[in-house]
């Protein structure tokens, strides 16, 4: 299992909000497991190959908003250990 831990920060940009909706929409409509937290959204799956796939498309088109920055944290591990770090980002 994969966690990822995504924080898109969109630059000279009036709204930033539209970047982050196109991101999570992308995310939405590929039924990709996703958690909002104030800072970042973490995902997670399976299928390592597939779910940086959809975070590098949702990345691209944020980007068609306006410039962006996109930092990842990414853990590998057993389930257990995963599901403790998305335990922590529960709000």
């Amino acid at each position: 299992m994969i966690a990822i831990q995504v924080s898109l920060y969109p630059l000279e940009q009036e709204d930033i909000n539209k970047a982050l909706e196109v991101f999570w929409n992308i995310l939405k409509k590929n039924n990709i497991s996703h958690r909002i937290t104030p800072l970042s959204t973490v995902v997670w799956g399976e299928e390592e190959e597939s779910l940086y796939s959809f975070i590098f498309k949702a990345y691209r088109a944020a980007r068609k908003e306006g410039p962006a920055v996109m930092v990842t944290t990414v853990v590998t591990g057993h389930k257990g250990r995963v599901s403790e770090l998305l335990d922590y980002f529960k709000m």
